[in-house]
């Protein structure tokens, strides 16, 4: 390529840095509320069948690991089984499932007082023996039985996927053609590709749209891994403050339960070499091992590529546009293990530590505050002026003001808090209805807000009502602008800064389906049949609604 032809280095500093088994989230002790909305499930352990006897021992996830198990003994014949001591709040039931293998289902009630209240909970679930059947047998493993909540809330929370691949059979396999490289692609650009700049490799006059190549090294790979069929794209695109890619190049991953990939490129064009790192999870026997495990290992090779060089736009001597493809379809690499660690048992398929959130809110201390109070009463006590802000578990300062009343006439009438002409549909409103009495300052409030944090594809839906006075806070000013009219606001801190004066919610409902705004006119905002409620909170206390 005559002056043209150039050789591409890669500036590169040798790196031994290599990828780092993540730490395994581990709970703290205690935390009892925060695992039963996060993690409802027990470890069944000691699985064994003599003479047709089925014994095994049961622990709650949940509560405290040294509180007492619970041993069950399923006789001949018998669905229902006999808990001891340490189960006298546990049912456990053993049947046979479609494939002719046991099913062991579990149903507990529990209370937990971390938190100061005492929570009640009730939940159910079930596995399947896999590897004990007949009259006599012990299973080598434990079992985990995933469980789903009645009570305080109907909830099944989500748990974590586990990676790509884990139980596959060669997920373990380390060596021969460990991974196949493929749709290798290396483009370098000494100078940005732009004849007017109007900020220098920041945006180009060009073409009126300010779009350009920037100056750099781009590259781009595909990686996969053939032990866990695991395929990821590796890329990398110059911006103005970095236009080489670093090395290793992080590709995906580096928390717990994610496959994590870093390429590292190197050599100059056409020769470059490519080392790869990779961690992934397995379960290496899942039939007969409980226990998942975590596995680094890495590879190098060669890659011969087909290089052509030419002169970029500019038409400059140092602008030279180096492009380079692939002539051989796919590269295989062999692997050689780095680190290897076993895992918790379950930690793979169990959700991680979490403490508080709207759920958890919403449960165990269910909270509306105010702030920003002011009203203006008619001569007959509805409203004329009204504003307020409303903080609770699941959302923050929500606004409302004086707005269409619904039904009612006088200290009775009830407002829609806000008019939605908005345009969203009607799945994304919510009830929200009020009363004022001006006459014993106090607010009757119905209000539903969703919490999505423990299984965002099945949220909760939260009813608070109640009476709410706000002359508890003696710190307002009230006139009487006309005969039989009142108008007051609050102006001290407490009432007027973030989150507001607090109220306990006297009573609160919850359903797994949204109970919409009645309708005002506008068609996107349509009234429907009320959901049937599932549980209920009153005085403190969570219970099953009547006719659940």
């Amino acid at each position: 390529m005559g002056i043209f032809r150039i050789i591409i280095a890669l500036v590169l500093t040798a790196s031994t840095r290599a990828i780092t088994i993540p730490s395994t989230p581990t709970w703290p002790s205690g935390r009892c509320t925060d695992k039963s909305l996060t993690r409802p499930s027990w470890i069944l352990s000691q699985y064994k069948v003599s003479a047709g006897t089925t014994t095994f021992v049961v622990n709650n996830q949940a509560t405290d690991p040294t509180s007492l198990s619970a041993r069950v003994t399923c006789s001949l014949g018998k669905t229902e089984c006999q808990s001891s001591a340490g189960g006298n709040q546990m049912r456990a039931t053993l049947t046979t499932g479609p494939d002719g293998r046991p099913v062991i289902s579990i149903f507990e009630l529990w209370t937990c007082s971390d938190e100061g209240d005492r929570v009640l909970f009730t939940g159910n679930g079930s596995t399947t023996i896999t590897s004990c059947q007949g009259t006599d047998c012990t299973s080598p493993i434990t079992y985990l039985v995933p469980g789903t909540l009645v009570l305080p809330v109907p909830l099944t929370p989500a748990q974590p996927k586990p990676p790509s691949g884990f139980d596959a059979p060669t997920c373990a396999s380390v060596g021969e053609k460990q991974w196949t490289i493929s749709g290798v692609e290396y483009k370098n650009y000494t100078r940005g590709q732009c004849k007017q700049w109007y900020q220098t490799d920041q945006i180009c006059l060009d073409n009126g749209t300010g779009t350009f190549v920037g100056k750099g090294q781009y590259l781009k790979l595909n990686v996969t891994n053939n032990a866990i069929a695991h395929e990821v794209l590796c890329s990398f695109t110059p911006t103005y403050n970095n236009i080489n890619p670093p090395n290793p190049l992080r590709c995906t991953g580096g928390s717990f339960n994610e496959i994590t990939l870093e390429v590292t490129w190197t050599g100059a064009a056409p020769n470059f070499q490519l080392k790869v790192e990779e961690l992934w999870y397995c379960l290496e026997k899942p039939l007969t091992n409980a226990k998942p495990s975590v596995i680094v290992a890495t590879g190098s090779t060669s890659l011969p590529l087909t290089c052509e060089s030419h002169t970029g736009i500019t038409g400059t001597a140092d602008d030279i546009v180096t492009i380079c493809t692939d002539p051989t379809p796919s590269h295989a690499i062999d692997g050689a293990q780095t680190a290897k660690e076993s895992l918790p048992p379950f930690s793979l398929i169990t959700a991680y530590p979490a403490h508080g959130g709207c759920t958890f809110d919403s449960v165990v201390n269910p909270t509306f505050f105010y702030r920003g109070m002011y009203y203006e009463t008619n001569a007959d006590q509805t409203l004329s002026r009204f504003t307020a802000g409303l903080t609770g578990p699941g959302f923050a300062d929500y606004w409302f003001y004086q707005n269409k009343a619904i039904s009612g006439s006088g200290v009775d009438t009830v407002y829609t808090c806000t008019v939605y002409y908005d345009g969203r549909p009607k799945e994304q409103h919510y009830k929200c209805t009020y009363a004022f009495n001006a006459n014993t300052k106090t607010i009757t409030q119905d209000k539903i807000w969703e919490c999505r944090d423990k299984n965002p594809n099945a949220p909760l839906y939260f009813e608070g009502t109640g009476e709410f006075n706000w002359g508890v806070d003696p710190y307002s000013s009230c006139s009487k602008p006309g005969q039989n009219q009142t108008s007051c606001y609050w102006h001290d801190d407490l009432a007027t800064l973030q989150p507001g004066i607090p109220y306990d919610i006297p009573k609160v409902t919850v359903s797994t389906v949204n109970v919409l705004p009645p309708d005002y006119g506008q068609p996107q905002v349509q009234a429907v049949e009320v959901a049937p409620v599932k549980t209920i909170r009153e005085n403190g206390e969570w219970r099953l609604a009547e006719g659940n």
